[in-house]
């Protein structure tokens, strides 16, 4: 649909996509959901006290090294599952018939769970 010329009878001109803007910035936004998951923090919290010893004389240290190294952790872990999942993700953008083979398979497995499930309950 296009859109009616301006008031002085110039035609609009299109918006340039900003190309800064629309690149994802798929390390930056892992890491902040990381940092920022309540259910991360809340399991940090209460997993990591038994390992932090209350008769050291600055606990939050011992915490701090934990928490640290859970994140070098987390960084490599999520590192490679952005680096496999463009890879795949490249490679089924690609190979169309790979996609749609691999999904009929996979509706294939979850109808045979489905089978499996009604079959146990009926009998």
């Amino acid at each position: 649909m296009a859109r009616p010329p301006r008031r002085d009878g110039r035609p609009r001109r299109p918006a340039e996509p900003d190309p800064a803007g629309d690149r994802e910035r798929p390390f930056r936004r892992a890491l902040i959901v990381s940092l920022l998951n309540p259910k991360a923090i809340l399991f940090l919290l209460s997993f990591f006290v038994q390992f932090v010893s209350p008769s050291y004389h600055d606990p939050a240290v011992s915490f701090a090294i934990l928490g640290v190294t859970l994140q070098c952790y987390s960084v490599l872990y999520l590192t490679t599952l952005i680096l496999a999942g463009t890879y795949l993700a490249n490679t089924f953008r690609r190979r169309r018939r790979l996609a749609a083979g691999l999904s009929a398979g996979v509706a294939a497995v979850f109808i045979g769970f489905a089978a499996t499930l009604a079959t146990a309950s009926a009998g």
